[in-house]
């Protein structure tokens, strides 16, 4: 079933000015240069998820951080630090919102190349565009080009 996303938040925070939502329209497509088989492929989401020995995300907004996650991570080891969103899914499987054991199953499978070491977890309800886009992604590229990925993953949750 699909959601309306925009019209969701609007109802669910009627007192608030409307978002700001950002549009771009100077990202280049970037063409893979290789089969699917043989690209590293990394995974980011927005859903909060942090190690239980890492420090929590700020549930509400505008947590500018990020949190790497392990690829060999134990899943009992995961926890969720978001407000946004029922966690009842995550709780019984975070692959909902972390699928790093399906992807992992992709590269056993040949299907991609394999998993990039490193998964990466932040919050959405960012409203702070600049700081996100001036540095937390850029932040982010930098760790994806150090680890050689050829392609990411996004699951905006």
């Amino acid at each position: 079933m699909a959601v309306s996303y925009i019209e969701h938040v609007r109802r669910r925070f009627p007192n608030v000015p409307p978002y700001q939502w950002h549009e771009s329209t100077d990202v280049p497509f970037a063409e893979l240069q290789k089969p699917l088989s043989e690209a590293r492929v990394a995974l980011l989401s927005t859903g909060g998820v942090y190690l239980k020995d890492q420090q929590a995300f700020k549930p509400d907004k505008n947590d500018l951080t990020y949190r790497k996650i392990s690829k060999d991570t134990d899943p009992r080891d995961l926890l969720i630090s978001h407000d946004s969103y029922d966690h009842s899914g995550a709780k019984k499987d975070i692959n909902s919102v972390l699928p790093y054991q399906r992807l992992q199953e992709l590269e056993d499978e040949g299907v991609i190349g394999e998993l990039s070491q490193q998964s990466y977890t932040l919050m959405g309800r960012i409203f702070k565009k600049t700081t996100l886009l001036d540095e937390i992604i850029p932040a982010i590229i930098g760790e994806l080009r150090d680890e050689k990925v050829d392609a990411a993953f996004l699951v905006p949750v």
